[in-house]
Order: C-alpha cells, then structure tokens, then sequence
C-alpha cells in the first residue's frame, strides 16, 4: 500500500496495519506529518487530525501494534493522566512521541521516566518529526512488559487453569496486550482450554532468537482474541528438542518489547528453561492445594526461587480444586506450615471451571464475577494495581436477600 493511500481516512470497522500512526489536534501538525510520509516515502503510515482519545480507539482496533507513535496531548489538562490510558492499550514495543503546547522540562523529563522516546513542542516541522522518529534519547526509560511465571507445587492443582484465567481477564478486561507461553514442548493443557488448534510456534522461535521480527513472530503466535496470544508446542512425543543456553532469555526480552504481560507456564520443577523462566519474571506464582505434599514441595520451591539471583515477587496461591473435606489441609495450617500468609485463596467451583476447561469459555462469562471468577479479579488487580471491588460479606448477603424476599 503507497504513503498515499495510507493518508487516507480509515475508521475502525476497515482499520488495517500501519506502522507509523499520526494523531494531531491540529491540520497544521497533520499537514507536517503527511509532508513526511511522502518526502520519506514511508509505507504503512496514517496521519489524521484527532485526540487522544482517538488515537486510543484506533490503537485497540489496529490488527498489530504500530512501530511508531505520534500523539498529541495539546490543551490536556492532565497530559501524564491520558498517557497513562494511552499505555493501556499500546505495547511496549511502540516507540512514542508526544507533541504538546507546554515547554516545560519538568514534563519533558516526567515523560521520559515513562518511557516516552521524544516530546517535541509546537509548532512542529518535517525536520524536527524526523529527527524524532529516527533518534532514540539514551535517558529514555524502554518500556517493557512484565512477565509472570506460573508453577504447580505438584501435579494436578489447577496451576493452567489459573494462568489462563488471570490472561484472558488481562486481555479483556484490563485491555492490555497478553502472551501466554506455555513451556510444556510436547503438549500442555492451555491451548485446549483456549480452543486454538495446536501449533509448533515456541519451538520454532527458539530454533533461533537472534532473528525474531515481527512478522516472524506474527507467524508465530496464534490469536485467542484481540488482545491475548498464544505461543505453544506440541511436538511428537519421541522428539528429542534442546534448548540452546539463553534462548528462552532472549525470546522472553523480545516478548517483553511486544507486550504488556508475558506469562510463563512451567512444565517443570528443574531444567535450565525453568531456571530462565524464573530469572526473566519479575512474579512467580507458585500454585499449590491443601495438602500436606503440596505444602511441603510450596516450601522447597519458596526456597530455590529466593535463592536465584533475581529480584521476583514470590507469590503462593492456595487453589481447591477439589470438593473440600474434613481431612484436608487448612488454610490456617497451610500458612503456618510454609512460613508466609497465602496471597490468595481460590475457591472450589467447579461448574464454571468444567465449562472454560472443556468448552474453551471464559470463566465468569454467564454471571457476575463470583467464587474462582471474583478471586482471579482480585490476582489480576494486585499485578495492574487496580483497585478491585472487595468481596460481599455474607452476612450483606443475607441481609439483601431478606429484604428482597
């Protein structure tokens, strides 16, 4: 498609990839921004007079991120407050430029601790655009994503079904950018309870991480909607597949620049693509069940994971997947026994958990969050640092319920 024709007004229903998206409050700055596009005859590009609020709309309804960004926040009364919503929908792999009103060097240096690349002060011109666009300021912070890794104490606690949980809520609700990785080569569970046909994606990918574009990792993942991935393997069983040392780091780096949340499902207590996975998470959730062995193998894996050189925030989620009985663990007593309060405590429901498992439909989808639906509402919010709305006391309950009967 010619510079030309990306000039062209286009509206969400026909949006289509462009790597270069203008978004002006004035035809001056519009005029500039086209007069670019041309001189430089950059394909993929769109230019057109709006907000902020329309560069927002346009980002969620692009099929693939833009490489580059310019938005303008002129008249913003609150330009760090709208970015901020900007970031909601844009990957950290878009390279932002912001055009304001206002030369004040304490925005301009706000603005960089963001990761913003430039902020250029009206009126703006061909030249300042490119010379924008082409240079990186060193003191720029680079925004990245932030990658959470999933492991089970033991076999069978519901640790993929909360991964997967917690990614389509990221995804959907939160509107941000999610890639959910599942490590198991040959096969794991969370391409099924999507509904997405298996692949040999990941595997591919980390044949050789020092050449991933992005269209090679377009290629790659497959869409579980418009804002969640998937990246997977399912290779034949007798297939032998070494991982290189440092390919799962470097292909977690190159997700980081693509999206706002990376998560890692671990197949595994051991091996050297559990130990990258752990040393690239800024979280860990280690998942567990109320049972003695669960415990036990929660406390040796609080131990090898604090005693790894990274920095992550260790967090243990007390799952029930199973009908509670008198003879489990308590919670109380799990919690003495590990040394630490529990994070999070997810409850046994098993009707909607069998519905997302078996028929791919999101938990939670038929009815207000509730039970395990509510829970992984409260998770999600701790990792964005939103505010969640706290649970209803029973006794609240009740008393509704009387007052209504």
């Amino acid at each position: 498609m010619s510079a030309i024709d990306m000039l062209r007004p286009f509206n969400s229903a026909a949006a289509h990839a462009v790597d270069l998206l203008a978004v002006f409050s004035d035809a001056t700055s519009v005029d500039a921004a086209k007069s670019l596009i041309v001189d430089q005859a950059i394909p993929n590009a769109h230019a057109q007079i709006g907000s902020i609020d329309d560069a927002i709309r346009l980002l969620q309804n692009l099929p693939r991120p833009p490489r580059q960004l310019l938005v303008d926040v002129s008249g913003s009364d609150m330009p760090l407050s709208d970015l901020a919503r900007l970031a909601d929908v844009c990957a950290p792999s878009v390279a932002v430029v912001v055009i304001g009103d206002r030369n004040d060097v304490s925005l301009y240096r706000s603005l960089l601790e963001i990761g913003i690349q430039d902020y250029l002060v009206k009126p703006v011109t061909v030249e300042l655009l490119l010379r924008a666009l082409s240079a990186r300021d060193p003191s720029a912070q680079a925004r990245t994503g932030k990658v959470i890794s999933f492991i089970g104490a033991r076999g069978g606690v519901g640790m993929t079904t909360i991964a997967v949980s917690l990614a389509r809520h990221l995804a959907d609700e939160t509107l941000r950018h999610v890639v959910y990785v599942d490590l198991n080569l040959y096969g794991g569970a969370a391409v099924s309870m999507l509904g997405l046909p298996a692949s040999n994606g990941l595997t591919d990918l980390l044949q050789d991480t020092r050449n991933i574009d992005p269209p090679t990792l377009d290629r790659a993942v497959v869409a579980a909607g418009e804002r969640l991935f998937t990246l997977s393997s399912e290779l034949p069983y007798e297939t032998d597949f070494a991982v290189l040392p440092g390919a799962l780091s470097e292909l977690i780096t190159t997700l980081k620049r693509r999206f706002h949340y990376v998560l890692l499902d671990l197949p595994a207590r051991s091996g050297r693509i559990v130990d990258e996975a752990l040393d690239a998470s800024q979280v860990v959730c280690i998942v567990a069940d109320p049972s003695v062995y669960a415990a036990r193998e929660c406390m040796r894996l609080l131990r090898f994971t604090e005693d790894r050189p990274g920095e992550a925030v260790i967090s243990v989620l007390l799952n029930n997947p199973l009908e509670p009985v008198a003879d489990r663990v308590q919670p109380l007593d799990f919690k003495r026994a590990i040394g630490r309060a529990v994070v999070h405590e997810l409850p046994y429901d098993p009707k909607p958990l069998a519905r997302a498992e078996n028929l791919g439909e999101p938990v939670g989808a038929r009815r207000k969050p509730l039970g395990f639906a509510a829970a992984i509402e409260r998770i999600a919010s701790s990792l964005t640092g939103r505010k969640s709305p706290a649970p209803t006391p029973w006794h609240a309950r009740l008393f509704k319920v009387r007052r209504t009967s």
